[in-house]
């Protein structure tokens, strides 16, 4: 479908209501009717003609068609439309930009680098003491307008709300990808990535967490963390709360609404089918009491079709709260760490286009909470890194720490895709509009949903409790060719490899599953590329370096293939295309050989980063900070995003970041208030059965 067109038709809603004059300046638009006659039949390059001398004024161009019962009825409707986009990321949903008032000689007493996952929850955590002043400083803006619509997730990556970091190039990894390098979107805006990504809500499995305890990280078990998954939540799905079995695994209260997408896709009807008849049963709640089957459609941060970012869900309540400061567009570029005290007491940030740097201090913390990618890079710019590769650049070493290893990404190949003949293939631009009405009116809908990607399936590999591949898929009706577009523009594929997957497009359907690796064993690095704050970093992701990982796609795949030899699929004429790629001649198709070279191709991010600084215990010459989340040998300084989980998440990271804010908030209460006490929301209470009373 044409959805880039949908924006421009909510944008054309608002060029309608200019055009719309009041009814006492209809008389003076009456002169004008011999220039606007039969200008709707005029063809829209005309328009201009309809701006008056002052190049402000519009003249109404069917006035004959503007007035009575009739008229009225259509201007409501359109008021009602603009009034319902203007709702979408409305600018007072988020806070205002104090950089103008937040001078030098200001002293917070804790500073949170980065509004995005995990900073905006701690910031409002934080600022719940009301004698703590808390300053939250963000390099991006609020989220633009679509952001707030599910289904355009797609269309965010690669926009000014994405940091547009990529990898290096690498041997045998994307020979398939324009300049061989990986594009790797993580959101610049409040919300930081929960902005701009998928929406999923997935804990993780409790082994997870367990294993993560037993490296020597104390208070991380499952039974740990799971009060601070709680703590946030306010599931809304009502059919989810009156399950018997799932409904003690969640809350009610939180500030994070939770519910389920509000649309199921037809073809994600088929692949549970499929899968239910192979082995591997729908599953309900992911979050529940099992993590592995397929579940449509998911559980995510949406609340009546639009998007929740945490900015929205944590910020925006208490937003007008005297003791929290918010800064946009600051991008901080050091953390000012005493040589001689090891005691970080400040930053250095640029503000918009100021071409001087600003300095502001903290007298208790500072909180790093820039993502896996920001928070290793702005670690080592400050001096706390890899003390050889810091010195050979020019930075003074504060303290030698290994941030930016442990890189671990849950690496997905897109590069099998389906032909099948299944669904209307008859979408026209009425449909879109259709589907734009509905979303304005009601929030409901295609665009409430994020496609056939609202499916995601966990299997097991052997009879391990954790799943280790997901699955998710695209699918692309018949002459689709622009969401599949986009999604090989964000890919970043080369001409060659695009056209074969836009051919496809030209008389079938297409599905593409997303087959993704969730605890892949490689591991990868980020490093400094100078030291100018504005340089990007050099991603290594090492891909499929370890040989389980290899093994573990390929399984995927064989996964898909057998899907495709079940009966439903075959009704629907389903076959897996293989795709020619210029390093991959003369190797016989399906064969592992084959899968191998596509993998050398197509193989990428699968937009899960974490680790780059470590947790661990004290005795792990490879962790950056303990399990308080304090930075070793530095004092006032802790890291709480993504980049301290030390080992692998079953899914994506979005819930688990939600959750480690939540936590280290609670550690940094409790270190600077002596008689503070957690405060956490019981998960309810289990169903209980109706007594049977003898007869």
């Amino acid at each position: 479908m044409y959805w880039s067109n949908v924006i421009n038709i909510m944008c054309l809603f608002t060029w309608v209501h200019c055009l719309a004059i009041k009814e006492e300046d209809r008389d003076e638009a009456f002169v004008e009717e011999e220039k606007s006659e039969n200008i709707c039949d005029q063809e829209a390059a005309y328009l201009p003609e309809l701006i008056g001398p002052s190049g402000g004024d519009f003249f109404n161009p069917c006035p004959g068609h503007s007035s009575g019962l009739a008229g009225e009825a259509f201007a409501d409707l359109i008021n009602s439309l603009i009034i319902s986009e203007c709702l979408l990321e409305a600018p007072c949903s988020y806070p205002y930009d104090m950089g103008g008032e937040c001078r030098r000689s200001t002293i917070f007493d804790f500073i949170v680098i980065g509004g995005g996952t995990a900073g905006a929850v701690l910031a409002a955590r934080l600022s719940e003491i009301a004698d703590w002043n808390v300053l939250l400083i963000e390099a991006g803006n609020d989220p633009e307008m679509t952001s707030a619509v599910p289904y355009f997730f797609q269309n965010l990556l690669r926009t000014k709300m994405d940091w547009n970091f990529v990898t290096v190039p690498e041997k045998g990894l994307y020979n398939g990808l324009m300049g061989r390098v990986n594009r790797w979107p993580l959101g610049k805006a409040l919300g930081g990535t929960s902005s701009i990504g998928q929406m999923l809500y997935i804990r993780g499995c409790s082994r997870d967490f367990d294993n993560i305890a037993a490296a020597g990280n104390v208070g991380w078990a499952s039974e740990d963390v799971t009060p601070y998954f709680l703590k946030s939540e306010d599931m809304t799905d009502m059919i989810l709360l009156q399950s018997e079995g799932n409904r003690e695994y969640h809350a009610r209260g939180g500030p994070l609404k939770l519910g389920r997408f509000s649309y199921l896709a037809p073809i994600s009807v088929l692949i549970q089918n499929v899968s239910t008849d192979i082995g591997y049963p729908r599953n309900y709640d992911i979050n529940g009491i099992s993590q592995a089957g397929f579940m449509a459609p998911m559980t995510g941060t949406v609340l009546t079709g639009e998007r929740l970012n945490t900015a929205k869900a944590f910020i925006n309540p208490i937003k007008h709260r005297k003791n929290l400061f918010v800064i946009k567009h600051g991008y901080v570029y050091k953390i000012l760490i005493c040589p001689k005290t090891s005691r970080a007491y400040g930053i250095q940030y640029m503000y918009r286009n100021e071409q001087m740097g600003r300095t502001l201090r903290a007298s208790r913390e500072i909180i790093v909470c820039a993502g896996t990618v920001g928070s290793a890079k702005l670690m080592m710019l400050s001096g706390v890194g890899p003390k050889n590769e810091l010195e050979l650049l020019g930075i003074y070493c504060v303290k030698n720490l290994r941030v930016g290893r442990n890189l671990i990404d849950s690496v997905q190949f897109p590069g099998a895709p389906i032909v099948l003949d299944f669904g209307d293939s008859t979408q026209t631009t009425l449909c879109e509009l259709d589907e734009a009405y509905e979303y304005l009116t009601r929030r409901t809908g295609l665009l409430a949903s994020i496609g056939a990607t609202e499916l995601i399936g966990m299997i097991n590999l052997d009879t391990d409790e954790s799943p280790d591949v997901s699955m998710q898929f695209m699918h692309i009706i018949v002459n689709d060719s622009f969401l599949l577009q986009d999604f090989l523009k964000n890919l970043g594929v080369t001409d060659e490899i695009a056209s074969q997957y836009l051919a496809l497009t030209y008389n079938r359907n297409i599905l593409i599953p997303f087959i993704k690796l969730l605890h892949p064993r490689s591991r990868g690095t980020v490093r400094l590329r100078s030291d100018n704050m504005d340089d990007m970093p050099l991603i290594e992701t090492r891909y499929l370096e370890h040989s389980k990982d290899f093994n573990t796609i390929m399984w995927g795949i064989k996964y898909v293939e057998k899907m495709l030899s079940n009966e439903m699929f075959k009704r629907y004429n389903a076959t897996m295309k293989y795709l020619e790629m210029a390093g991959c001649c003369g190797i016989k198709r399906g064969t592992d050989h084959y899968w191998a070279c596509a993998m050398s191709h197509l193989a990428g991010t699968g937009y899960d980063p974490i680790g780059t600084c470590k947790m661990g215990p004290s005795d792990d010459p490879t962790a950056v900070v303990d399990h308080q989340l304090r930075v070793y040998g530095i004092k006032g300084l802790r890291v709480a995003d993504a980049s301290i989980i030390p080992t692998s998440v079953t899914g994506p990271p979005l819930a688990s970041v939600i959750m480690i804010a939540e936590k280290a908030a609670d550690m940094i209460k409790m270190q600077w208030i002596s008689d503070y006490k957690p405060v956490f929301r019981p998960p309810l209470p289990a169903k209980s059965k109706p007594e049977v009373k003898d007869s």
